[in-house]
């Protein structure tokens, strides 16, 4: 017993030692084939804490880029049947840290990300550039599950200060707050409100794991609104008295793409 305590205590050792002491840039040269459309530059550190310079999507559809992404290893995700890092990252205008963890069975979960950004940085991400936008965007994602490579729960609020549509028409919406929880096994419910500006925002947005939506969001100018944005909304729906707009709408956003 003695013995097979010493082995025990010797493999620990190799593999603490192993973690903290081996660089990391060779494994992550081992792994480049198997990361498909993502692109490092510049790995530095070990194995249990390091950094890269530039993270990079190579995918046209979502361009992603963050520098100086930082991570290290979370040895408490062991006790929860898997393994996790905490990580850090600066993009668009602000910065995001939060941790990572991927069981034994392959799900993937993101939890405790913070992260601030400018919505001009963000701009290039649209699919079609209709709109620009101005202010910052705060947000926490309190969980998100990935099975099989596909989202399964997401837990999160974001927070749109300063909120500005530039174009086509110049409008501000004040502070939007959006609320994401989900609302049974299959879908999600997405809670939309905006106070402040040219425009009052109250509504929400179900979506389900197939893409599948249902909107129902009030849009209501504020009395001081410019005659642009009253109008803009009339091209949304009927308006009432009041020059108030429901927007609803049902579709599949796979089919908006």
């Amino acid at each position: 017993m003695r013995v097979f305590s010493l082995v025990v205590l010797g493999l620990v050792a190799y593999i603490i030692a192993v973690l903290v002491l081996f660089p990391a840039a060779p494994v992550i040269d081992r792994v480049r084939p198997q990361l498909g459309a993502v692109a490092l530059e510049g790995v530095s550190g070990k194995l249990y804490k390091g950094q890269i310079d530039t993270v990079r999507s190579t995918d046209d559809l979502l361009p992603l880029e963050f520098q100086n992404v930082g991570w290290a290893l979370a040895p408490k995700a062991l006790l929860t049947g898997g393994a996790g890092a905490s990580f850090s990252f600066d993009g668009y205008g602000g910065s995001g840290q939060g941790l990572a963890t991927r069981s034994w069975n392959g799900d993937v979960s993101i939890s405790d990300f913070d992260f601030n950004a400018q919505a001009k940085a963000l701009e290039p991400l649209l699919p079609v550039p209709i709109a620009s936008f101005s202010g910052e965007l705060v947000g926490n994602i309190d969980k998100i599950t990935l099975v099989d490579n596909l989202l399964t729960e997401a837990r999160a609020t974001l927070t749109w200060n300063d909120a500005e549509l530039e174009t086509p028409i110049p409008t501000s919406l004040g502070t939007v707050d959006v609320d994401i929880k989900p609302e049974g096994e299959e879908s999600h419910l997405i809670t939309l409100k905006a106070s402040g500006g040219d425009v009052a925002m109250d509504g929400s947005v179900t979506l389900g794991l197939n893409g599948d939506f249902t909107a129902n969001v009030l849009f209501t100018p504020a009395p001081s609104a410019p005659q642009a944005v009253v109008n803009g909304l009339r091209q949304m729906g009927p308006s009432d008295s009041s020059g108030r707009v429901r927007f609803q709408r049902k579709g599949n956003v796979n089919r908006l793409m």
